[in-house]
């Protein structure tokens, strides 16, 4: 019962952080505004999150007064839970709005029974009592029961009684129901932003740079934040100097090179939200894997050598990244020097470095030139 709901809610949660919050042409299909930009759907998420169990657990009352407390607890997670769909079908703009909600029975049986009992257990209107309302010490365990007076029943007592089951399974209902509303709707936006994408590899591949940059910002921004000068202006003043030197031509390459798979990656995304399965954790149980014995002077061996085989210089790269002054630099940027003392590009592109730590542009395109050279990433 809860599993279906919880995954159907990370799907929307995957879509938001994914795509809503990463790029415009997503987030304007949708109420943006301001109050959503602080992120407080995030917050609606988690509390999401925090009351599935209160709701669809099962509980063993042992007294009146847990009864009492779980009784109260589950109800009142049902309405937030109500109240967080109409929020949230209202911020995906899905055309449901409150009115249509108290038409349906998944919604407003639920609803009623918690206002009676926990929201107005005692019920006026203008001083005048309506009704008011006790919980029973004669409900079962799977049953919530209370007693009930009402002006229109002469305030005679009335005893109502509810299957937890069936509350459970009625606000299943609920939540699939409008989650369903809510997936359908960013199925449509998704839909849209793929043949964007589409167009936009289109683009890459028969159109000039700035175009391609032009299109990018329509589908693809984020990737203007995603390293370093990969915003617009700085990629568009080393595309102007990429016959110049091998670092500019190297720069822009690896800029294609890091759209295209990105977009690609995008795309596999999009296909995997609304493909993926519940996967069969009773069937993975079944399989066994054999133990593998190794002896172990070969694999003390197999480690040496290959430690003694591969070098990295991952470590002296990311100091050097994120270290630009000169102190750092002479240190970190010596001790690759050392490593790659034969290596006439890898010197030079460290002195270019060192010459112009202050320069983003020179500095950045010649330590990407120098992670291909070394081909690290």
């Amino acid at each position: 019962m809860k599993t279906n709901v919880e995954d159907k809610l990370d799907r929307i949660a995957d879509i938001w952080n994914d795509f809503i919050w990463d790029f415009k042409f997503c987030s304007s299909r949708i109420k943006f505004n301001d109050d959503v930009k602080t992120n407080y759907f995030g917050d609606i998420l988690g509390y999401f999150k925090d009351t599935l169990d209160i709701i669809f657990q099962t509980r063993t009352a042992i007294s009146h007064a847990d009864k009492f407390s779980f009784s109260i607890s589950f109800l009142q997670a049902i309405y937030i839970q109500q109240d967080f769909v109409e929020e949230m079908l209202g911020i995906f703009k899905t055309g449901i709005d409150k009115g249509k909600l108290k038409q349906d029975s998944t919604y407003y049986i639920n609803r009623e029974l918690r206002n009676e009992l926990i929201g107005h257990p005692i019920r006026k209107f203008q001083d005048r009592l309506i009704s008011s309302t006790l919980f029973s010490y004669q409900g079962k365990v799977d049953e919530i029961q209370y007693l009930r007076y009402h002006a229109d029943n002469e305030f005679k007592s009335e005893s109502k009684t509810f299957s937890i089951s069936e509350i459970q399974e009625r606000h299943e209902k609920f939540l699939n129901k409008y989650f369903d509303e809510i997936l359908t709707k960013l199925r449509h936006i998704l839909d849209e932003y793929l043949k964007g994408l589409e167009k936009l590899e289109s683009v890459i591949e028969n159109k000039d740079f700035k175009t391609v940059l032009k299109f990018t910002e329509i589908y693809f921004e984020d990737i203007f934040q995603s390293d370093f000068i990969y915003d617009k202006d700085s990629l568009i003043k080393v595309y102007n100097k990429k016959h110049e030197h091998q670092r500019y031509r190297n720069f822009i390459d690896l800029f294609y090179n890091d759209l295209k798979k990105s977009i690609m990656d995008k795309k596999k995304s999009i296909s995997d939200i609304f493909e993926k399965k519940q996967p069969d954790y009773s069937e993975a149980e079944k399989i066994i894997f054999p133990e593998i014995e190794f002896p172990v002077d070969d694999l003390e061996q197999s480690a040496f050598d290959n430690e003694s085989i591969k070098e990295t210089y991952h470590y002296e790269i990311g100091k050097i990244a994120t270290k630009r002054n000169s102190m750092d630099f002479g240190f970190f940027g010596g001790l690759l020097r050392h490593k790659c003392s034969n290596n006439r590009l890898i010197l030079s592109e460290l002195n270019h470095m060192e010459k112009y730590i202050h320069d983003e542009i020179e500095y950045y395109t010649s330590l990407r030139l120098i992670c291909a050279e070394l081909k690290e990433e």
